[in-house]
């Protein structure tokens, strides 16, 4: 990477991965915490633990017919698939920047990966299925809204179906899992997956909505978020890094240090962390100290396709075309089906008013769309480009 502008309006993350045992905190974390920020915005109570996982009573009561109406785990998780699922095909809706509560995912229709994952986990522990939250170890993929850089992780629920019998002398009677994900590309990639306790997931939904306030400016109430997450889970690395890039925002770049620091020794492998400790070093004129980190970040991002694509949009961002395409096309020649890379390509090319260009690539990305979903967005998109083409 030629300069540290990714890395500008902070690299954060959302439902990251933690694939590590859980480290003892080995001094008090609370020397971290400021009792009094002066971060802007007003604070309301967040979410407690069990407003997250609550269901509204007539789910409740349908879920409770379940129970009494199926008998053992094989047909018991079928027939709460095939309830879900008449939620899904009510336009229950896969949507990555939403997080919700289980009651709001079923009011509203739509959330993410980890809301529905809530929600899933909350319908089976009510009808008494054991369930295991999973990390998906995706590879590093950013998404960008408004002034924020995102990276992007991956959550589902795998309903165990391993059993004891009543009277068993030992033997365990093995059934084959299911695994509750709405995302369906996720499943086809067969990534490794780390088993997450209930804290972890509780705190990555506080680490969301956090991410949510920033976006609103309402810095007070994502520190009250972040304050809920090291509060439920103080081992939670992410935090700790998403702390220290709104400390760093506010120029307490004493603190983000810290925080920073604190989130390596919990995650020593966390290149987001590492990316954003070189930043503010880079800004405090430790330049020495800022490439040693660089350095072993970019070699470890170097064949990641999606790190170019996310350098591409930042460019784009800030109206580098010419650099966007380069790093568009740097993308592609790593992952010839990037479908996101291609149209990036084509917005790179209709801001130069090369609308052949970006119809080429706007078909690309839609010939390697992996969902019929994202191939009818670039068909629309295609159209609308069609008939601006036409106008001139």
């Amino acid at each position: 990477m030629k300069t540290y502008i990714s890395l500008i309006a902070g690299l954060m993350a959302l439902t990251a991965c933690q694939s590590a045992p859980k480290p003892e905190l080995t001094y008090d974390y609370q020397s971290l915490l400021i009792a009094e920020p002066g971060f802007a915005g007003d604070i309301t109570p967040v979410e407690t633990e069990q407003q997250i996982y609550a269901l509204p009573e007539q789910v409740q009561s349908e879920l409770q017919r379940i129970l009494h109406a199926t008998s053992g785990i094989t047909e018991r998780s079928k027939t709460l698939l095939r309830y879900i699922f008449t939620f899904a095909h009510d336009e229950l809706i896969y949507d990555n920047s939403a997080t919700k509560t289980a009651s709001e995912t079923l009011a509203i229709g739509k959330a993410n990966c980890l809301s529905l994952s809530i929600l899933a986990y909350s319908m089976a522990n009510e009808v008494g299925l054991k369930t295991v939250f999973q990390d998906v170890a995706i590879p590093e993929y950013w998404t960008s809204e408004q002034n924020t850089t995102w990276l992007n992780g991956h959550v589902n629920l795998r309903i165990v179906q391993n059993t004891l019998p009543e009277n068993h002398s030992g033997v365990i009677l093995f059934g084959r899992d299911i695994v509750v994900d709405f995302d369906p590309t996720i499943l086809k990639q067969r990534f490794s997956t780390t088993q997450l306790n209930k804290q972890r997931v509780t705190a990555m939904f506080y680490n969301n909505k956090a991410a949510e306030q920033l976006n609103s400016s309402e810095d007070a109430q994502a520190y009250q978020y972040y304050l809920a997450a090291i509060d439920i889970d103080p081992t939670f690395a992410v935090t700790w890094a998403n702390l220290g890039v709104l400390y760093r925002k506010y120029g307490l770049d004493q603190y983000a240090e810290q925080a920073y620091q604190h989130s390596l020794k919990l995650d020593p492998t966390s290149l987001n962390t590492m990316s954003n400790l070189a930043y503010l070093y880079h800004r405090s004129d430790r330049q020495h100290e800022a490439e040693q980190l660089m350095q072993h970040v970019n070699q470890a991002r170097k064949n990641n396709p999606y790190y170019y694509l996310m350098l591409g949009n930042e460019a784009l961002r800030r109206n580098d075309t010419a650099e966007a395409i380069s790093q568009y096309e740097h993308a592609v020649r790593l992952d010839r089906n990037n479908h996101e890379a291609y149209f990036g390509l084509a917005k790179a090319y209709f801001q130069l008013n090369d609308t052949v260009q970006a119809e080429r690539y706007l078909q690309r990305a839609k010939r390697t769309a992996p969902s019929d979903q994202d191939k009818e967005q670039y068909q629309r998109k295609l159209t609308s480009l069609l008939q601006v083409a036409s106008v001139h």
